[in-house]
């Protein structure tokens, strides 16, 4: 496991609450390199110079939770942020982020011993909005002494693996994998000249509406704009092929077809090209949901989702191959000085 994955992986950050990845992100760029933070928090990076311009953009956010209500008897009440599914999250620890540091509590379960119904109230999940949060207060309190108050947020407390040595297995490679991507992919390129800008940004509120992507597509004048993020694979028995054809371990993503953005075929031609050309393994994948290439195309530069596919998205066992990681940091490479123009 590689030491900055797992960093990035384990800091918290939902969508508004980005301090601490950006804060680590920051901390891990080479030196040297000039960067710049919005008001809204994006952070962005730039090698070479130029009239033309690229950028690579990773969210730094992941779904999560706020703290909505601290209860008379100590227990807390959620609101989710960004796409949750409550099946993914009911009777899980979580991490809450305080002002003085994160404490632990857990999503209470009814046990199946006092249902009054249990062949029907063991098939059914709450949303998040019903979810009680125990964290070991009697009462509010108590809570208050722990620091915890409304609008604090909260995470699935997470486990970093690896399966079968080449599956990385955690909570939130969407997206700080991408991030990951980025941040090595921006270290390789560092002695390289280039006769563009090329900008590495780091976005923020991505799960709640692409809005961190939104802002940065109306600062930077681009001709070309990738979001670097992942895309669900369905290779795993129960899910029909036609939702989506990525498969773990073939490769790198050019997601050309989803909710948010169509890719002009020309643009998906010259990209498979260079994959070819530089001897990188590609799919060309379609599925659900957007990434941040969709504000960006809004503006006018021709975009891509460079994808890595990832299984079991937006839960707490999200599964990557690291073949496939590898081969999309060298992608990034590929575009930035097939494109931009690099010189030695």
């Amino acid at each position: 496991m590689d030491k900055l994955l797992e960093e990035l992986i384990r800091v918290p950050g939902v969508p508004g609450y980005e301090e601490r990845v950006r804060a680590l992100i920051r901390e891990r760029l080479p030196e040297g390199v000039p960067t710049a933070t919005d008001a809204m928090g994006n952070l962005v990076a730039t090698l070479g110079s130029g009239e033309q311009a690229l950028m690579f953009v990773a969210h730094m956010d992941e779904i999560g939770f706020v703290v909505s209500e601290v209860r008379d008897d100590g227990h807390l009440k959620l609101t989710p942020l960004g796409g949750i599914d409550p099946r993914t999250a009911f009777g899980r620890a979580l991490r809450i982020v305080t002002a003085n540091g994160e404490i632990l509590g857990v999503v209470g379960v009814k046990p199946p011993h006092l249902m009054e119904e249990r062949a029907k109230e063991t098939k059914e999940v709450p949303p998040v909005t019903d979810f009680l949060v125990d964290i070991g207060a009697s009462s509010a309190a108590e809570a208050a002494e722990l620091g915890v108050k409304v609008l604090d947020f909260a995470v699935l407390d997470k486990t970093v693996r690896m399966l079968n040595g080449k599956f990385v297995c955690a909570r939130a490679l969407d997206d700080r994998l991408g991030c990951y991507v980025v941040l090595r992919a921006l270290e390789r390129l560092r002695q390289d000249s280039f006769r563009w800008k090329v900008h590495f940004a780091f976005s923020v509120q991505e799960e709640v509406g692409l809005r961190g992507a939104t802002l940065l597509a109306r600062q930077h004048e681009l001709d070309l704009a990738f979001a670097v993020d992942s895309t669900s694979a369905a290779d795993f028995p129960g899910v029909p092929t036609d939702r989506s054809n990525a498969r773990l371990g073939e490769g790198t993503c050019l997601r050309v077809l989803d909710q948010a953005t169509v890719i002009p075929p020309a643009f998906r031609e010259e990209l498979t090209e260079l994959a070819a050309a530089e001897g990188i393994p590609l799919q060309l994948v379609f599925g659900g949901g957007g990434t941040d290439a969709r504000p960006f195309q809004l503006e006018g530069p021709r975009v891509m989702s460079l994808a890595f596919p990832v299984r079991y998205t937006h839960s707490a066992v999200e599964l990557a191959h690291v073949d496939d990681v590898e081969q999309t940091i060298r992608y990034v490479c590929a575009i930035a000085r097939h494109y931009a123009g690099a010189v030695g």
